[in-house]
């Protein structure tokens, strides 16, 4: 992979992120590290930085290394691994390695501390900046009814982007 500047990112975020997802890893060498499929959030810049937000439900296990260690990558993969995101998606590394299941490769990054997917076609090396959650009060009731039934509420992390690679 080949390094470029977040300036020169040319995909269509709304499209990347919505419909061909990313896989977010979180975790570092000391916490360990878990995936999991995001199509909320989005970047921008913030504080004159370039940031990625992202929201992870408190009941996701990936949620735990969030808390844990504030490094973390986003990692767009083609459709041609389709299946492998849903894996990532629906079920929990707690009781099962998503990695070897769907045979993509954890790698990592020794100048940001962070893991991300090797098979990936564009990737975000990022830490956590800012975190916040999100509530029910203001949420509109047709939200809380279709998005969060059981109240799992979400954690917003705000990442500065540290590194972009693409293939």
């Amino acid at each position: 992979m080949k390094e470029f500047n977040f300036k020169d990112y040319k995909k269509n975020v709304f499209t990347e992120i919505n419909d061909t997802w990313g896989i977010i890893v979180a975790g570092d060498k000391n916490t360990g590290f878990n995936g999991m499929t995001v199509s909320w959030g989005g970047l921008g810049i913030l504080w004159h930085k370039p940031v990625a937000y992202i929201f992870v439900r408190h009941s996701r296990y990936t949620h735990e290394f969030l808390e844990d260690s504030k490094s973390i990558s986003i990692s767009f993969l083609s459709d041609e691994y389709k299946k492998a995101k849903g894996v990532f998606g629906s079920l929990s590394g707690r009781t099962i390695n998503k990695f070897e299941n769907t045979g993509l490769t954890p790698k990592y990054d020794s100048d940001t501390n962070t893991y991300y997917i090797k098979e990936a076609d564009t990737v975000f090396l990022l830490k956590v900046i800012y975190q916040t959650e999100i509530k029910e009060e203001g949420i509109p009731a047709s939200v809380m009814d279709r998005f969060y039934p059981t109240k799992d509420m979400h954690t917003m992390y705000v990442c500065e982007v540290l590194k972009c690679m693409e293939k």
